[in-house]
């Protein structure tokens, strides 16, 4: 009797194990809302209150003025189920212009703070508001401004069925190194992203904003050093794709085309918990 016992307990776990196991995955996979790598468009899905989200990326961009190399990481915090917080350093940057000596060294972070305003409801969108801030941490001035910009954003999102859509329209106050003139940016993005397979997620979007100077991408103030990170106009279009997988992580890819013919990758990975 107590080995009838013994077996059926281990029976009784291993089901309550496999239970668990398949209530995990219906709660990732059943949810699209993993806004987030390979995508910049902000969202208005809430991690909740007192959820944490890890990201961890590559990225690697080619154009025919040279090459550029970082490693973006992203931590983000439900403070309440209607507020979030997100802070985005870059520990590595690496700038290979064919004109200039490669430059390498930590790069800036920024820091946002996003409020849901409204929950989606049926046959109306989801509205929340974002504030961003740009900290100079680059020590290296082809890499930052070595000034602070302030973004705000407007966030609308809308689910149906297996598609997810989100637009965002922002305005940025950019920051002035000495002796640089700059406008103040206009920015919009438009992202997809659509339950192709049970773990599987097609993702799309597209984001640009206007110049923040006029002498163009990349290109610097004759006479004054460091202003590269401050360019002219730019329309991105990115495709991607993310698989959800059963421990609880989604690996993104990305790839990335600009105005400027300048082609990105960047895979990632996220972890939520």
């Amino acid at each position: 009797m107590r080995r009838i016992a013994v077996l059926h307990m281990e029976v009784m776990m291993k089901r309550a194990v496999t239970l668990l196991a398949v209530g995990s995955a219906v709660i990732l996979i059943g949810s699209p809302a993993w806004a987030g790598q390979p995508l910049e468009t902000e969202s208005t899905h809430m991690l909740g209150k007192g959820r944490f989200e890890l990201e961890a990326g590559f990225e690697h961009q080619r154009s025919g003025d040279g090459t550029e190399t970082a490693t973006p990481l992203a931590i983000e915090y439900g403070i309440t189920n209607r507020l979030e917080l997100l802070v985005e350093p870059v520990p590595y940057n690496r700038i290979h212009d064919t004109r200039a000596v490669s430059q390498s060294g930590f790069g800036d972070v920024e820091v946002t703070a996003t409020m849901l305003l409204r929950e989606g409801r049926k046959g109306s969108p989801s509205l929340a508001l974002a504030g961003e801030v740009k900290v100079p941490t680059a020590k290296n001035l082809r890499i930052g401004s070595g000034e602070t910009d302030y973004s705000v954003y407007v966030i609308g999102g809308k689910r149906s069925g297996r598609w997810d859509t989100q637009v965002n329209l922002g305005y940025t106050v950019v920051g002035a190194p000495s002796g640089v003139q700059v406008n103040n940016m206009e920015n919009f993005a438009v992202s997809e992203e659509f339950q192709w397979k049970e773990r599987w997620q097609l993702v799309g979007e597209v984001f640009g904003h206007t110049a923040a100077q006029s002498t163009g991408e990349g290109t610097a103030t004759p006479g004054v050093p460091g202003t590269t990170e401050i360019g002219g106009a730019e329309i991105v279009g990115t495709l991607g794709a993310r698989y959800l997988s059963l421990d609880g992580l989604a690996y993104s890819i990305g790839l990335s085309l600009d105005n400027n013919a300048a082609f990105l990758i960047h895979p990632g990975i996220t972890l939520r918990w």
